[in-house]
């Protein structure tokens, strides 16, 4: 079994790309709590201007809600109530990094996955980067 180093996206700039990147995992955590969330960003196969939004659980991924337009975050019927911790937690973080503001209150990393393809990154560049040599010419 392999373990993962999560890598840590540094700027709002950096967590938005790797987040609206398709395939996206990333942990958010708190570094006033030390509490974290992990979430799965994926774009919709019918229409790329969305991008669905779930976190992992004991049972599994459940909804959040979605990113429309690369910038606004809106629930439906099929989120997680809005009462949720995880919920709350995603659209704060969110609120920022849209904005361009990563507060130092937040880190975001990532898993080492390419945000495109959703594959192993392998190199240090592209752990970095967040995006593997293949998906970086697209």
């Amino acid at each position: 079994m392999s373990v993962i180093i999560p890598t840590r996206l540094e700027t709002a700039k950096a967590a938005k790309e790797y987040i609206l990147g398709g395939r996206a995992f990333i942990t958010l955590t708190s570094n006033v709590t030390n509490k974290f969330f992990t979430y799965k960003i994926t774009i919709a196969r019918h229409d790329a201007r969305l991008h669905f939004v779930w976190y992992h659980s004991a049972k599994g991924y459940r909804y959040v809600g979605t990113i429309k337009y690369r910038r606004k975050f809106f629930r439906t019927k099929k989120s997680i109530p809005s009462e949720f911790v995880v919920y709350k937690a995603f659209v704060w973080a969110w609120r920022h990094i849209s904005n361009n503001s990563m507060p130092k209150t937040m880190a975001v990393y990532h898993n080492n996955t390419c945000r495109r393809c959703g594959r192993k990154l392998t190199t240090p560049k592209s752990m970095r980067l967040g995006i593997g040599p293949e998906c970086i010419k697209y």
